[in-house]
Order: C-alpha cells, then structure tokens, then sequence
C-alpha cells in the first residue's frame, strides 16, 4: 500500500537532515566526548548514524501519519450511505369502503371473499446520510374481491381485482448497534385496482385509480457489509374509490 503524502514529506526531511549532519562532521572536527550522545548512539560505537531529537520527533510523526492513512484506507466508503436495491415477499391487507354499505347476499356455495393476498415489491433508493434518502418502488398488492348486488335483480356477483402501485417517499433511518436499524418512508402513491366490474354499482365498484400519500415502518438486520435481511409494513392509500391496500414484507436490500 503507498504510503500518503504527508508521510513522505516527513521521511524527507528525517533523511535530509541526517545528510547534513553527516556533512558537517566532515569540516567540523569534534572531539569524541562532546560529540552527541542520543539514547545510547555514540559515535564512537555508531559513527556513521546519529539520531537528533528533531530526527526521532519527525520520525515518530510520520509513523503516526503513515498508520493513519492505511487505516482509513482499509476501512473503506461508508456503507451506510450510497444507493441500494432490494426486492421483498409477503401478504397484503385490502380495506373495502363499500363492504358495509349494504347486506348482500351470498348464494349458497358462493366463493367466500377475499381483502388479501400474496403481495410483493421491488424497489431502489439512495441515502444521502447514514440518516436520510430518497426511495422509489413498485410494488403489486395481489387479488381482492367481494360480493355486490347487481342492477334491477336482487342476486349478488362476485367482482374480483388486483392491486397494484408506484410509490416515491423520503426515508429516515436509525441504527441500532452495528447490525440493526429501523426505518420509516413518507412520500405519496399511485395507486390502481383493475377487474372487469362495469356490471357493479359505481358506488361499489373496485376497480379504479387513485393517488394519495403512503407510509412505512420496518427494521433491517446487516448480514454482510453489503446485504441486509428486511420486515416491513407499507400503507399505500388508496387504490381506488373503494380500496385502500398495505402489505407486509420480508425481503432483501443489497447496498453499493
């Protein structure tokens, strides 16, 4: 490893003044018991080196300099910040504004209902600070269906439809120790449940689109310098006019 630039200039000048020391004992001529004595280098048993005080200060110093820049150099960019990928699996949690509007009927045998499914998301992001950073995503809620009365008859259909979102947030982070921390996003969602439901009353319809503000909490455990094991809760908002979604997660983050 090269050693940093303070550092030679330091051993420069050690080596530049011994040059000179030894250049003026070849004009000057001392006597053997004045000559300099430093920590046990007498010239009659050492002739050819002498060891000033300047020279051990400098030298000591540039030791210290050299120690130091190696080791900030092993110790690499902070991993704590920069840009990172991650991708997560898990269940989601629907909430239907329009599920208790109204008693319907189920046929007998009918399909029960659903309000979650299995969810996942793929997102990226960059930290700024070991603290604060941006972060984008898609994330894809799985089905949600429910009964609803159809018009003129007094039967129900079940109207079934998948959740899906874009999401941006701005995230916050605190570590705990060396290996964990926990995190939260706040940002806004775009949000959409699509299905065929014309059939159903525009009052209960799933299908549709909406854009509001998402939130997230969750913890993160660092296997390895640069892969981190998740657990997550995201709110997105809503959906559409009738549903709202969330999603628990488990997945990984890999940091660059």
């Amino acid at each position: 490893m090269r050693p940093s630039a303070n550092a030679k200039l330091v051993f420069s000048l050690v080596f530049e003044n011994r040059r000179t020391v030894a250049a003026r004992r070849t004009t000057t001529s001392v006597p053997l018991d004045e000559s300099p004595f430093i920590h046990g280098f007498h010239p009659s048993t050492n002739k050819d080196f002498i060891l000033t005080k300047t020279q051990a200060r400098l030298a000591l110093a540039a030791l210290w300099l050299g120690t130091a820049s190696i080791g900030a150099y092993a110790a690499g960019p902070d991993k704590d910040t920069g840009l990172y990928v991650g991708g997560a699996i898990g269940r989601s949690s629907y909430s239907l504004s329009s599920s208790n509007r109204m008693p319907v009927t189920v046929p007998w045998g009918g399909q029960k209902a659903s309000k979650s499914g299995t969810a996942y998301k793929l997102y990226g992001g960059y930290r700024f600070t070991e603290h604060f950073g941006v972060e984008g995503g898609y994330a894809r809620l799985g089905r949600v269906s429910q009964w609803s009365p159809t018009y003129g008859y007094g039967n129900s259909r079940l109207q079934s439809g998948t959740g899906q979102v874009f999401y941006a947030a701005a995230t916050a982070r605190m570590p705990l120790g060396d290996a964990f921390a926990i995190n939260g996003r706040l940002g806004v969602a775009r949000g959409r449940v699509s299905g065929d439901n014309n059939w159903a009353p525009v009052n209960q319809r799933l299908s549709g689109s909406s854009t509001g503000l998402m939130f997230g909490v969750g913890a993160e455990y660092r296997m390895t310098q640069n892969l981190a094991i998740t657990a997550d809760y995201d709110h997105f908002g809503k959906l559409s006019k009738q549903a709202k979604g969330g999603m628990f997660t488990v997945g990984l983050k890999a940091n660059f």
